[in-house]
């Protein structure tokens, strides 16, 4: 089954790729997620001319996105969050709770743009990465402590 990914999904591809995957899986899984849509020449000319849009709107700002990256590469953010004894957090720091606190030190870009894999959920010094586009990337340093 040919498809065209909407959004990136791991072990498969990226957004925009097409792809050929078993039609069990496009059926039951990625259209129903919206994770894909079914491949056809005015869907893909559709998904490229979103994707060029997107290309040009980075380029546009590409300084400003620049000097963002250079305030969030400075940053050392540190949070308190309830712990068990270990290191395992009672819950998770995820994307949204991230774009929160940059929101917190003036520094705001949408959450889409952080790159994490997956929540963070142990103690300690983590490192977020920000990409918003292939060229334009950076990282910054997030300290977890426990909450007293």
């Amino acid at each position: 089954m040919k498809l065209i990914l909407t959004k990136d999904v791991e072990n498969v591809g990226n957004e925009g790729d097409i792809v050929d995957v078993k039609p069990g899986f496009g059926r039951n899984f990625l259209i129903p997620q919206k994770l894909a849509i079914i491949f056809s020449k005015s869907q893909l000319k559709h998904v490229e001319e979103k994707r060029s849009q997107e290309d040009r709107k980075i380029e546009r700002q590409k300084d400003v996105l620049v000097d963002l990256l250079d305030k969030v590469a400075d940053l050392d953010m540190t949070v308190k969050m309830k712990s068990e004894d270990g290191e395992k957090l009672f819950g998770s720091v995820t994307k949204l709770d991230i774009e929160k606190l940059l929101l917190e030190k003036d520094i705001v870009f949408d959450k889409k743009y952080i790159d994490l894999s997956s929540p963070i959920k142990t103690l300690g010094e983590h490192k977020v990465y920000v990409k918003f586009s292939n060229d334009i990337s950076g990282s910054f340093k997030l300290t977890i402590e426990k909450e007293d």
